[in-house]
């Protein structure tokens, strides 16, 4: 199991919520993501002010998660860090915490609390049966 980093950052809800906006323009390939594309792309994002959505940014690029650039008069943000990496480090300081390092436990919770469909765990069991074959592909 990937261990949580000593230096992980978890972001408050609000610059979360940001960072899932950068992610998806950038992976929907969008060349300039501005602070209009992202109040644009999410509706709780429309929902703050340019100035609040400007702050969090800010707070964003100074912890790393954001580069800025400037392109004509525009602000243009860049991430720094994959949403894949963030999810991971995430879910491996939640489980380190509330879990006791033990994800079998998480595991365990889900499917004892319903929370997983039939569906899901089938998806669940053939991922665990790849694992155990080394397939990590």
């Amino acid at each position: 199991m990937k261990q949580a980093s000593e230096n992980f950052i978890k972001l408050p809800e609000s610059e979360l919520r940001l960072m899932q906006a950068v992610w998806a323009l950038h992976a929907a390939g969008e060349p300039d993501i501005t602070a209009a594309a992202l109040m644009a792309a999410d509706e709780g994002l429309a929902r703050l002010k340019l100035t609040t959505v400007l702050t969090l940014i800010t707070r964003l690029a100074g912890r790393g998660f954001l580069a800025i650039e400037k392109r004509g008069r525009a602000n243009c943000y860049t991430p720094l860090v994959s949403e894949a990496d963030y999810k991971a480090q995430a879910a491996a300081e939640f489980i380190a915490s509330v879990y006791e390092s033990r994800p079998g436990n998480l595991l365990s919770a889900l499917v004892n609390g319903g929370l997983l469909s039939d569906e899901e765990i089938e998806e669940l069991r053939a991922v665990l049966a790849q694992e155990a074959k080394g397939d990590r592909s």
